[in-house]
C-alpha cells in the first residue's frame, strides 16, 4: 500500500468559459493510472501492480506519474494485464505495453521544468526502456483545442488534456488540470432502481435502463439528493451522457442529465430505426493478440521487433512530432525509419520489369553489386570520346564511360538535332529505377566494338531511312569479316537499290 499514490494530482472538467490559449494540450490516454515511487508501481488507490523487473529496470529511482497503456480503444485489454495477481502475471503481455510519463510529483519546479527533467532522464533510445514521456503542444485558441479534439477522438482516442503554463505539481484535485472530452446524449427506458449504500442509504444508488437495442445498463452518478429521494418511475424516459461504449456494448461512464416527460419509449424506438444512435452502433473490438503499439496525439510510440525485442518505427505508425516532451522520441523514430525498409522484396528481385507505381511502393528491388557500380558510375564526370559526335558505338558501358558532345550551329549548320537544340541522349540522367532484364542484361554483356575504329571520312550527306538500313547491315557484315581478316576496314558507299 503507498499513501503517496492517493494523492496524485487530479484534473477538473474544462468548460467554454475558460480560454485555453497558451495552455500545454497533450492526449487523454485511455490507460491505467499508475503512480511510480521509485522501485514499484501503484494504483490510484495505492495497490501494489505486480510488473516483471524488465518493466521497470530501466526507470529513475524517483517519483514519477503517468498511465501504462497499450493503445487507443483497449482499455480492458490494459487492465487484464496490470491487475492480476503476483501468480497469474505473464511477462510476455508487458511488452506490448507502454508507461507514458506526464509528470514528475517530488520535483518541485514549473511544469515546463519537470518536462525538460524527465526528458533528460527517461532513456528514450534505450531499447530496454519501455517508458516514454508524453507529447505535449501549446495550443493556439479555441479552434486549436477543438481540431485536435476532433482528430483524437477519430482516431479512437479519449480526448485531451490541458495544464496550466507555469502550474506546480499539487497532490489534489486542481483547476491548474483540465481534461476536455467528447460526450454523447441519448435517452433509455428505467427499468428498475438499486438501492443506495453508505450516504445514499434508503435512496437510490443506480437506475436501471434499456437502450433500444435492448442492451442494459445501470446510471449511478449525475444525480441530486432530491431525485435520489425521488428516483424517476419505472417506464419513464431519461437523456443521459456517455462518453464511449466498452467492448460489450454498454455505454462507459454514464450520467444521468434528466428526465424527458416529452417523449413516450415507442418515440425513441421509432426515431432509432430512421437515425441510428451510437450506443446502437456495434463497436469493433481490437484483437486481443498485439503485435505493436500505437501512436498518441504529438508524439510516435516506437513499435517492437517481436523477436528481437528493439525499438523500430513501421509506416503504421502515425502521429504528430511534439514540439516539446516527444521531441526525442520523434528524432530517434525518424532515423530508424531511414535505416529500416519494411517493404516485401519483389519475387523477381532485380529482373521485375514492372514499372506500375504502386508494385515498387509496395516491394523493394535491390539491385546487385556489379548494378549497383554501374549506376554510381553513370553519377561520375565523364571522359570525352575521341571521336566525339561522329561516334556510332552504341555499347551502354561505353556511352556511361565517354561522354558525345555535340557539333555547335557554326560547325555543322546541317545538324538538325543541335538547331532544335534536343538533348544528347548519351548525356540524359538516369534515375535508379529498378532495371528491366533487357537493360540489364545490355549492361552486362561484353563490349564486342573494343578496340576498333572507324573511318571518319565517311559520307554522312545521303539521310535516305533506306540506305541507312542497309548501311547498317552491310557495315555488321563487314565488321564480321574484319574479325575473321584481321584487316582494317575500308567504308564504301552504297548506291540506291
Amino acid at each position: 500500500m503507498s499513501t503517496a499514490a492517493k494523492q496524485v494530482l487530479l484534473a477538473e472538467i474544462w468548460t467554454e468559459d475558460i480560454d485555453p490559449t497558451g495552455w500545454w494540450m497533450s492526449e487523454k490516454l485511455d490507460g491505467v493510472r499508475a503512480y511510480w515511487n521509485g522501485s514499484n508501481f501503484y494504483s490510484r488507490q495505492g495497490n501494489l501492480f505486480h510488473v516483471p523487473d524488465f518493466f521497470k529496470v530501466s526507470l529513475p529511482k524517483v517519483p514519477l506519474d503517468g498511465e501504462i497503456w497499450c493503445g487507443r480503444g483497449l482499455f480492458q485489454k490494459c487492465i487484464s494485464i496490470v491487475k492480476k495477481q503476483a501468480n497469474k502475471v505473464v511477462p510476455d503481455d508487458y511488452k506490448l505495453l507502454t508507461y507514458l510519463i506526464f509528470d514528475a510529483p517530488s520535483h518541485g519546479g514549473k511544469y515546463e521544468d519537470r518536462v525538460k527533467w524527465l526528458q533528460d532522464n527517461i532513456p528514450q533510445d534505450d531499447d530496454k526502456c519501455y517508458a516514454t514521456v508524453v507529447g505535449i503542444k501549446k495550443c493556439q485558441n479555441l479552434a486549436d483545442l477543438k481540431k485536435c479534439l476532433t482528430d483524437v477522438t477519430a482516431a479512437g482516442g479519449e480526448g485531451i488534456m490541458l495544464r496550466k503554463p507555469g502550474s506546480h505539481y499539487e497532490n489534489k484535485r486542481s483547476s491548474t488540470l483540465l481534461k476536455v472530452k467528447t460526450f454523447y446524449d441519448e435517452e433509455a427506458l428505467v427499468i428498475g432502481h438499486k438501492p443506495g449504500k453508505g450516504n445514499c442509504t434508503g435512496m437510490l444508488g443506480a437506475l436501471e435502463c434499456e437502450l433500444p437495442n435492448g442492451k442494459r445498463f445501470d446510471v449511478g452518478s449525475g444525480f441530486n439528493m432530491d431525485q435520489r429521494r425521488k428516483p424517476p418511475k419505472i417506464g419513464s424516459v431519461i437523456t443521459f451522457k456517455f462518453q464511449e461504449l466498452s467492448n460489450s456494448g454498454s455505454p462507459r461512464f454514464p450520467v444521468f442529465l434528466r428526465m424527458r416527460t416529452d417523449l413516450i419509449w415507442n418515440d425513441v424506438l421509432e426515431a432509432a430505426k430512421t437515425k441510428k444512435p451510437i450506443s446502437v452502433i456495434q463497436k469493433i473490438v481490437p484483437l486481443t493478440k498485439l503485435s505493436k503499439q500505437h501512436s498518441i496525439l504529438f508524439s510516435v510510440v516506437p513499435s517492437r521487433d517481436e523477436k528481437t525485442g528493439k525499438k523500430i518505427v513501421t509506416s503504421d505508425d502515425e502521429g504528430e512530432q511534439s514540439t516539446a516532451a516527444a521531441a526525442t522520441t520523434a528524432s530517434s523514430s525518424s532515423s530508424s525509419s531511414k535505416k529500416t525498409d519494411t517493404r516485401e522484396v519483389c519475387q523477381y528481385g532485380e529482373k521485375c520489369y514492372r514499372t506500375n507505381p504502386d508494385h515498387h511502393k509496395q516491394y523493394q528491388h535491390p539491385l546487385s553489386k556489379t548494378k549497383r557500380q554501374i549506376t554510381k558510375s553513370k553519377t561520375k564526370r565523364k571522359s570525352p570520346c575521341k571521336l566525339g559526335a561522329k561516334c556510332q558505338r552504341q555499347s551502354s558501358i561505353h556511352l556511361a564511360t565517354y561522354s558525345h558532345p555535340k557539333k555547335s550551329k557554326s560547325e555543322d549548320p546541317l545538324d538538325i538535332s543541335a538547331q532544335e537544340e534536343i538533348l544528347d541522349p548519351h548525356e540524359l540522367i538516369e534515375t535508379e529505377e529498378p532495371l528491366s532484364p533487357t537493360t540489364t542484361d545490355n549492361l552486362l554483356v561484353k563490349d564486342k566494338n573494343k578496340g576498333h575504329q572507324f573511318n571518319d571520312n565517311d559520307d554522312n550527306n545521303d539521310d535516305d531511312e533506306q540506305q541507312s538500313s542497309t548501311r547498317i547491315k552491310t557495315n555488321k557484315r563487314k565488321r564480321n569479316l574484319e574479325e575473321k581478316s584481321n584487316i582494317k576496314p575500308t567504308r564504301k558507299r552504297i548506291k540506291k537499290t
